[in-house]
């Protein structure tokens, strides 16, 4: 929950709300909604509070209704109608129907409000009910549930002193790849992307290698280069970043610890780092470019041995182990090998 600072998440209420079904049919505005189920609504809140990758553009006509709502130039309940009415309005085209909903959240600052806006999936549900001392069934209509991934889209605005920050957390479902946002979205919110996937990937890389340098006494031989190595092969190798998969890198790196201390250790640092770094929550595709090539090892041995290897692997395909007699083994783990003959006066295979 970058988004929210550590006083705001622990100070978080629902001050006002409003809900509207938006589809194809014809906008019905309708009147603001008691406060009721606090603690669900403001778990939905924190789960789409991911740091920001994007940010207002100069016009934005969905900032400026809630400058007004919050200077109290506009009501609530008319200004959450404006809010609703044109999210209907770019809703339209075959997108999904769902629940719009306009949440007014307090903290303990008296200067900041928040708002948050989120489209929710709604449908039928079954609820187990007591009927004359029998379990049975009632079937609820327009339900929703507790799943994160019921929230079709999301954004989180933070209003200072009647001012909107530029920067606001968004999440969209349908935004391919991740952190995109669908062109209608962008279009209602009137905002640009303000962090690339090649800025994402370097933060992490940061976060990665700041993890393992922090960690340099548990690190298999080598120390930190050939730990960050193995860690980038990861991320080479996903299709999309997340919190999980930075944790997992930063764990082979490690050379991949068994010990619950140290794996508890790693995964509280990469926690503290992808905080610091507006990381938390956000998904994207690793960029190529900022990972560059993999790192060859070329061993030859006293034997006239050679091995080529890709640092990546070690500690994990590839260990190096120094015997108390003053040898050095190498063992290699594979699922599947060729093995041919080369001529050393042809240099070909057989």
């Amino acid at each position: 929950m970058s988004f929210l600072t550590d006083a705001e998440a622990t100070s978080l209420r629902l001050a006002r709300m409003s809900l509207h079904i938006v589809s194809d049919e014809e906008f019905v505005p309708e009147p603001e909604l008691d406060i009721e189920h606090d603690d669900f609504l403001l778990d939905r809140v924190r789960d789409v509070a991911s740091a920001s990758v994007y940010r207002f553009e100069g016009v934005s006509n969905t900032r400026d209704v809630i400058e007004q709502i919050v200077r109290r130039d506009l009501g609530f309940e008319e200004g959450a109608q404006a809010l609703a009415r044109e999210f209907c309005r770019f809703h339209r085209g075959g997108t999904r129907d769902g629940a719009f909903f306009v949440f007014e959240l307090g903290v303990e600052d008296p200067n900041t409000k928040l708002y948050a806006l989120m489209k929710y999936d709604y449908g039928q549900a079954l609820e187990l009910v007591e009927r004359e001392g029998h379990a049975g069934l009632r079937r609820i209509v327009e339900a929703f549930v507790g799943d994160r991934t019921a929230i079709q889209k999301s954004a989180l605005i933070r209003v200072l002193n009647g001012v909107a920050e530029a920067a606001i957390s968004t999440r969209d479902r349908m935004g391919r790849p991740a952190p995109e946002l669908t062109d209608y979205f962008v279009r209602y919110l009137q905002v640009t992307r303000d962090r690339t996937d090649g800025e994402l990937t370097t933060a992490v890389k940061e976060v990665i290698r700041t993890a393992l340098e922090d960690h340099r006494e548990v690190l298999p031989p080598g120390g930190v280069a050939p730990a960050v190595s193995r860690a980038l092969e990861v991320l080479r190798n996903t299709e999309t970043v997340t919190e999980d998969v930075v944790n997992h890198a930063v764990w082979m790196g490690a050379g991949q610890p068994v010990d619950d201390h140290v794996r508890e250790s790693l995964k509280k640092s990469v926690g503290r780092l992808v905080k610091r770094k507006k990381l938390a929550g956000v998904t994207f595709p690793p960029d190529g470019s900022q990972l560059g090539r993999p790192i060859t090892r070329v061993v030859r041995t006293e034997e006239g041995v050679t091995i080529h290897y890709n640092t990546g692997l070690e500690g994990g395909a590839v260990r190096k182990i120094d015997t108390p007699d003053g040898e050095t083994q190498f063992i290699i783990t594979t699922r599947r090998y060729t093995d041919g003959v080369v001529s050393e006066s042809s240099g070909r295979r057989g």
